[in-house]
């Protein structure tokens, strides 16, 4: 395996190791429990202690250490140690809500399934220790990290790039959530690969980053790639942005932070709290920004465009916003849009994309639909789009399954046998390239058949969101069975529902309101009338512990009426 350069790739271990931790600081922002700011030299010595007290316990190569705790200096602090020690780590994820029954039980599962030696467990979840104990052995990792500081400092390892880094589990979005084993090789491409698409080394001074460390994106971007240059860090526990998000921005201005990145969702929230600003106040300054991501769940670009507008009130140069592209088995990054570009579009007929799988440029009386052009693909990674059925290769603006290869690409799932170095990986994404740009239109598992359209659960939510009461971020749309007309003729191919959040839910009448509106946006935006809309509470849409809907689970759920949705009238479908 060979780095970009040509060179061997060096690992996080001996970037950090050469560089003794950097010259940088990693500053906490923890809520209640104030800043804590420490040096990553600091860190460094302080991970090589902690890797005395782990090879005390056996951990070293080969081994596979579970980290369970909110964002802080000492989960940091453990990671490092672990991969010092020679030993891989998975951050397990915190509750979306609280720890229940069925939290706890989806931890022993991701343990056993890893088969981790050990599990640290640091705040607020050191109670769970007892509870995950019959699973592994565990360990109170606050505890281990103070207990270390009496010990030597250990020599790290050099681990090799076949060895495993990271054992990643997927967020579940579609499925039960699957171990991505990441190599020392793997995540010192993708790291090299995103150094060099986003022009770190020019435009990156200091990082900001609410993410959670147990998603892809948080532990690679906003740890891994930090803590392998040494570059100023500014985390945020996910708890304290859910509480209060203008907090994210508010932290940008104060850090003066030059990069920074979010899932749509939040890119969503952030723009209604900048609105809710008076428009006199200058004091949330956004200028220092010159790297601003949307990405890990599909970007949608009417919401994108009025964050740029609200945000370029307070400073924001537009032209730093980035649409990204990835996933957790290609380590992070797959593509990103040209820096200083801004944001990019690619307007296509909306008849030719669901009817034919084209993606021709608009230009009929209907209007366009939008789509985020996601970039080129990192250097070196290698994106192909292939035909659904027959696997082949497919030509520029034809719509099919998107796949993945290159040096950050993994080679298969956890307990599956290898495929081959450098083979084509299926990313469960339908999309195609455009002047050798990536546009993803959906995932695979998510788009359903009605009136003889292939249709984007994407486009019907974006839709729905605009409506008055809806809670930003808060529609799911999927498939349910076609149980055919009042007479029992089947209907042509799936039918329409969709879940909305709303501070209406609990008030039959503003819910009756809601449900109308988001039928009616929807019928007459899209030519699809939904065949029930249901109204539910804030919080109430299933998600992935990264913050992803779960429509296959949303969608359950309604099948075994558990959503109880007032549906609206329904004519045939296609019909508004």
């Amino acid at each position: 395996m060979t780095s970009i350069a040509g060179t061997d790739p060096a690992t996080v271990v001996d970037l950090v190791a050469q560089r003794r931790g950097g010259p940088g600081t990693l500053t906490v922002l923890g809520g209640d429990a104030g800043v804590r700011s420490v040096t990553w030299a600091a860190v460094h010595d302080r991970a090589r202690r902690l890797t005395t007290l782990l090879r005390g316990r056996g951990v070293g190569s080969g081994s596979r250490v579970g980290l369970l705790a909110d964002t802080g200096v000492g989960l940091v602090t453990a990671i490092q140690g672990v991969w010092l020690s020679g030993a891989a780590v998975t951050v397990l994820p915190m509750p979306v809500r609280r720890a229940d029954a069925a939290y706890v039980a989806q931890l022993r599962r991701t343990i056993a399934d890893g088969r981790l030696g050990l599990v640290l467990v640091g705040v607020p979840l050191a109670g769970l220790r007892p509870e995950l104990a019959a699973a592994a052995p565990t360990a109170d990792l606050d505890a281990a990290v103070a207990d270390a500081a009496v010990y030597e400092p250990a020599t790290p390892a050099t681990p090799a790039p076949d060895d495993l880094a990271v054992l990643q589990y997927t967020s579940g979005s579609t499925r039960q959530p699957r171990g991505v084993p990441v190599t020392h090789g793997n995540l010192a491409a993708n790291l090299a690969s995103i150094r060099v698409a986003t022009r770190h080394a020019e435009v990156h001074g200091c990082l900001l980053s609410w993410l959670p460390l147990y998603h892809d994106m948080g532990l690679v971007g906003f740890a891994a790639l930090p803590m392998s240059c040494g570059c100023p860090l500014v985390l945020q526990p996910p708890a304290v942005f859910a509480a209060r998000p203008l907090g994210w921005l508010e932290a940008v201005a104060a850090y003066r932070a030059t990069a920074t990145a979010a899932p749509n969702f939040a890119w969503g929230l952030a723009t209604r709290l900048l609105g809710a600003l008076p428009r006199h106040d200058t004091g949330l300054r956004l200028d220092s920004l010159r790297f601003a991501l949307t990405g890990g769940e599909p970007v949608d670009p009417v919401l994108m465009t009025r964050f740029a507008a609200a945000a370029r009130r307070h400073g924001l140069d537009p032209s730093v916003l980035i649409c990204g592209y990835g996933l957790a088995e290609a380590t992070l990054a797959v593509s990103f849009s040209r820096p200083g570009a801004g944001l990019e579009f690619d307007v296509v007929d909306p008849d030719e994309l669901e009817l034919r799988g084209y993606a021709v440029p608009a230009g009929g009386p209907r209007p366009g639909r939008a789509l985020a052009r996601l970039g080129p693909p990192v250097p070196g990674c290698r994106v192909r789009v292939v035909h659904r059925v027959t696997g082949r290769p497919l030509g520029e603006r034809r719509v099919g399954h998107v796949q993945v290869a290159g040096a950050g690409v993994v080679r298969g799932y956890w307990g599956e046998p290898p495929g081959p170095p450098g083979g084509w990986r299926a990313t469960g994404d339908l999309g195609y390239l455009a002047d050798g740009e990536l546009v993803v239109c959906g995932r695979v598992k998510d788009v359903l058949f009605a009136a003889g359209r292939n249709v984007y659960p994407q486009d019907v939510e974006a839709v729905a969101g605009e409506v008055p009461g809806v809670r930003p971020g808060g529609v799911a749309a999927f498939a349910v069975p076609d149980d055919g007309d009042k007479s029992g003729h089947r209907l042509a191919g799936d039918r329409l529902a969709v879940a909305v959040e709303s501070r209406a839910w609990s008030d039959g009448p503003k819910a009756a309101a809601v449900r109308s509106a988001v039928t009616a946006a929807v019928a007459a935006e899209l030519g699809l009338t939904p065949a029930a809309v249901a109204v539910l509470a804030p919080g109430r849409l299933g998600r992935t512990s990264s913050g992803k809907l779960r429509r296959a689970e949303t969608r359950r759920q309604f099948l075994a009426g558990e959503l109880e949705p007032e549906s609206p009238p329904a004519g045939p479908a296609g019909t508004p």
